[in-house]
C-alpha cells in the first residue's frame, strides 16, 4: 500500500462560465462551454462552483454507460462529481505541443474552474485527493474540493481552441487525442468557501492499493 502524501502547487487562474453572449451563442453563455478568468470563485458543497454551467443536480445521459448497462434509464437524477473541473499549465503545454500550436492554449477554453501548477500529473490524481487552499502561511481558505476523476477529452474544447487559432486546420480534431492523460480533473466540493488567483494548492493523495479480488 502506498503512503498518504502532500503535494504543493499554486492556483494560476479561477474561471466560471463567461456570462456574455446570447443563450444560443456555442462560444459564450448559458449553453457555452467556455470559462472566463475572474478574481475569486465560490465553491459551494452540493451545488458546485457559482455561477458556472455545471452546478446543481444531474441528469443522467449516454456517458453513464454503468447505469445504462444495469438497465437504469437516462434522465434520472444522479451526483454530480463534475461540480468543478482543474487543468495545469504544464499539461496544457504538453497538449499545445502536442498539437504543434504556436503558443499556451488560452485559459477557458477547456471550460475548466481552476489551473493549477507546480502538482506533477495532475490528471493521475488519484480519487479521494483532497485539495486544499491558503492564501498564506498563516491564513487559510475554508473551500475543499476532492476529486473524482479524470475529465476525459471531447471534441468539444477542440473546437475552442480551433477560433483561439482560426489559421491552422483540423485542431477539433486533434484535441481529444493530445490530451489523452493530460485533460485535467473532475470532482465535487467537500467544504464552501473561496478560492482565489494566486493561493496556494494543497493536494492530499490518500493511500492506494490496487483491489484484486483474486
Amino acid at each position: 500500500m502506498k503512503k498518504a502524501f502532500e503535494l504543493y502547487g499554486r492556483v494560476e487562474a479561477v474561471l466560471v462560465t463567461a456570462p456574455i453572449g446570447p443563450i444560443t451563442s456555442e462560444t459564450y453563455g448559458i449553453g457555452s462551454l467556455q470559462t472566463m478568468s475572474v478574481p475569486k470563485i465560490q465553491a459551494v458543497r452540493g451545488y458546485g462552483i457559482r455561477g458556472d454551467r455545471h452546478v446543481g443536480a444531474r441528469l443522467a445521459d449516454v456517458r453513464e454507460k454503468e447505469l445504462r448497462s444495469f438497465g437504469l434509464p437516462k434522465g434520472i437524477e444522479i451526483a454530480n462529481h463534475r461540480e468543478f473541473s482543474a487543468v495545469s499549465i504544464e499539461e496544457l503545454a504538453d497538449i499545445a505541443q502536442a498539437m504543434q500550436l504556436p503558443q499556451s492554449i488560452p485559459h477557458g477554453c477547456l471550460g475548466e474552474n481552476l489551473v493549477l501548477s507546480g502538482v506533477p500529473q495532475l490528471t493521475a490524481l488519484p480519487t479521494g485527493t483532497m485539495l486544499f487552499f491558503r492564501k498564506s502561511e498563516r491564513e487559510i481558505r475554508t473551500a475543499v474540493l476532492v476529486v473524482w476523476a479524470e475529465n476525459v477529452p471531447c471534441q468539444g474544447p477542440g473546437e475552442a481552441i480551433q477560433a483561439s487559432f482560426p489559421d491552422i486546420p483540423r485542431l477539433a480534431r486533434a484535441f481529444p487525442v493530445a490530451a489523452i492523460g493530460r485533460r485535467g480533473i473532475v470532482g465535487s466540493v467537500y467544504v464552501s468557501g473561496h478560492i482565489h488567483t494566486g493561493d496556494t494548492v494543497v493536494a492530499k493523495i490518500p493511500r492506494q492499493q490496487i483491489y484484486d479480488p483474486a
